[in-house]
């Protein structure tokens, strides 16, 4: 059966083949039959049927179409994908969204000033799945590109507003810079007819920041502001976050079960979850709060999981082709190398000269670097391919090969095995099993980073204790080359310090095992120091060091000192991501050929907030 995506592509693709729209208009057709349609399709997006709405699309870009009216062309396809997004639809959101994009740039002469429309719906999308970062690269992108058009004093501080929102559950000093930008953009232009509406929102939005500050003072200040700001608009359809703000008000008024209520009556799915997660967490309710986040997270990954399995899908098509490709270029080299040989041949049998006899070796030389150049390029289309799978399975791979294989030695009926070569074959079992569960606590440790609030767990702890657990816990070791130290330069003074152990214990780890995988000769030195504010720990190494051209990566995700060596690259990342949480720093402190030292500083007493 043709999903309701494929079904809306038909639809566009037949549009599409009707003549385009000639000239771009400065404004739309607004005709009677104009805000007929427009009207009804917006409206079909209250119900849930996605071929209702996609007929009314369609119906709509045929009359922009006829009207040669850009704006309202591009409104269609903004139309399927805000009905698509509404309904946490991702992945048909993000398809119609490409195929706009694309359309975009096939018509780029005609559409210049429609170009901000692709980033824009994409920036959307982008925070829909919980990719903030692609949703503030994609929105920056539609700021830039909005500037200078017809479409800058009106579209140009919704979206500013819009770069507000995508920050607004991460990090509300960035939301309050970008209202900043909003109202500025909106005092400059106050004869708009959509003033009053966007000081409603942004007003709005000002206060459900102040609620999630729990500053509940400021939110009714501001919430206040903001219905006043809406009795002057004049176009009471589209508020975007005066309803939020309204549920918020509720909620404070004392009316939990109508807050839940008018939550339900909300468009937006991701915006249901989000609120009612508010409102548990405001009444104290943890336990429906954070299953209302996992059921929220659930959906994202899942939606994420199926567009990653496409994009891999397509990349594989696009494999395919390229070697299709490379083989017909190989079958005509071999064509042409072929005839000219043949050619050189007659040359030289007719001729029977030394001249005619250099001439056919030196084309042989050039046809056969020829052959080199097209083979080496067909060996580099394989080798992205297979980077790319090796990057993925490789690290868990190779140890579960081991962990078979010597499995099979062992459960085979006719081997017998010296008491020493049986302890030999299950410690190489150990190591790999433990070399894997590593891999896959790592993988967790930074997945788990960004949804556990590490302050909750902060508890007294004693550092000296840490790092010898630490020393325990690290990769084996050659002992006669390789010395491992532990120096605590604190004295006497007292040992503890306010932070989460556990994450302690991970960074330390993380850092000494990198050291242990290194260093092949001289020591490993971890030094414990202490001041008025901080524990510094310093781990010290005699390794090969950092090249020169990672060091400004060296604690980004998936970067590796050196590819041939085991590990995802995971560990550095995690523990800069969560010293930082954890009020801290890491740095390098140096590196050479001769060794490196890491410091991770820890407050002694941890601010943590109520």
């Amino acid at each position: 059966m043709t999903n309701h995506w494929t079904k809306y592509m038909i639809g566009m693709a037949a549009l599409l083949v009707t003549p385009q729209i000639g000239a771009q208009t400065d404004h739309c057709k607004d005709t009677l039959e104009h805000r007929r349609l427009r009207s009804a399709m917006w409206g079909t997006c209250q119900q849930d049927n996605p071929s209702v709405v996609y007929a009314a699309c369609w119906a709509y870009q045929a009359h922009a179409i006829e009207d040669k009216d850009n704006e309202a062309y591009y409104d269609s396809w903004t139309c399927g994908i805000m009905f698509n997004l509404d309904r946490m639809n991702i992945r048909d959101a993000y398809h119609i969204a490409n195929t706009m994009k694309d359309d975009l740039v096939r018509r780029k002469s005609e559409a210049a000033e429609e170009q901000f429309l692709a980033p824009k719906m994409l920036g959307h999308i982008y925070n829909a799945c919980g990719n903030i970062p692609g949703a503030v690269e994609e929105l920056k992108k539609a700021i830039e590109l909005i500037k200078g058009t017809k479409y800058e004093r009106d579209g140009l501080s919704f979206l500013y507003l819009a770069m507000a929102h995508i920050q607004l559950n991460n990090d509300t000093k960035e939301t309050l810079k970008w209202l900043e930008e909003d109202l500025k953009e909106l005092e400059r232009h106050k004869d708009q007819k959509e003033y009053w509406r966007g000081m409603a929102d942004a007003l709005a939005m000002k206060a459900i920041v102040k609620f999630k500050q729990k500053d509940y003072k400021g939110f009714l200040e501001y919430y206040r502001q903001s219905e006043e700001a809406d009795k002057q608009n004049k176009n009471q359809v589209g508020d975007l976050f005066l309803p939020y703000a309204r549920i918020y008000k509720t909620l404070l008024d004392g009316n939990t079960q109508k807050a839940l209520s008018d939550v339900a009556k909300q468009a937006n799915m991701k915006e249901r979850y989000l609120l009612r997660c508010d409102i548990y967490r405001y009444i104290g309710d943890n336990e429906k709060a954070f299953m209302t986040q996992r059921e929220l997270m659930h959906k994202r990954d899942s939606i994420t999981g199926v567009m990653i399995a496409e994009n891999i899908q397509k990349q594989e098509d696009e494999m395919v082709l390229l070697r299709q490709g490379q083989k017909t270029s190989r079958v005509m080299n071999i064509v042409l190398v072929i005839a000219m040989v043949m050619a050189l041949m007659l040359i030289i049998g007719l001729a029977m000269t030394i001249y005619g006899k250099r001439r056919y070796q030196d084309m042989l030389v050039k046809k056969n670097r020829e052959l080199k150049s097209a083979y080496k390029q067909v060996a580099a289309a394989d080798e992205m391919k297979t980077e790319f799978i090796r990057s993925v399975s490789h690290e868990i791979r190779t140890p579960l090969n081991i962990i078979n294989g010597f499995t099979q030695v062992l459960t085979d009926e006719g081997s017998e095995f010296e008491p020493s070569e049986r302890k030999g074959i299950a410690d190489t079992i150990t190591i790999n099993t433990r070399h894997i569960t590593s891999l896959v606590n790592k993988m967790l440790a930074l997945a788990n980073e960004h949804t556990k609030d590490l302050l909750k767990d902060v508890e007294a702890t004693d550092a000296l204790d840490i790092c010898r657990k630490a020393i325990a816990a690290m990769p084996p070791v050659d002992a006669s080359r390789v010395k491992i130290e532990l120096d605590d330069q604190t004295g006497n003074h007292n040992k503890i310090l306010s932070t989460n152990s556990d994450s302690l214990l991970q960074m330390l780890g993380n850092i000494l095992e990198n050291s242990c995988k290194f260093t092949e000769q001289g020591y490993i030195r971890l030094t414990l120091k202490k001041d008025d504010d901080f524990f510094h720990f310093t781990i010290e190494d005699t390794g090969c060091g950092i090249p020169e051209n990672k060091i400004s990566t060296i604690f980004d995700r998936f970067v590796k000192v050196d590819q041939f060596r085991e590990g995802l690259g995971l560990g550095l990342a995690y523990c800069h991501e969560t010293v930082e949480k954890l009020g801290g720093s890491l740095t390098l402190d140096k590196t050479s050929e001769k060794g490196t030292t890491f410091t991770l500083s820890l407050p002694i007493k941890l601010k943590t907030t109520e």
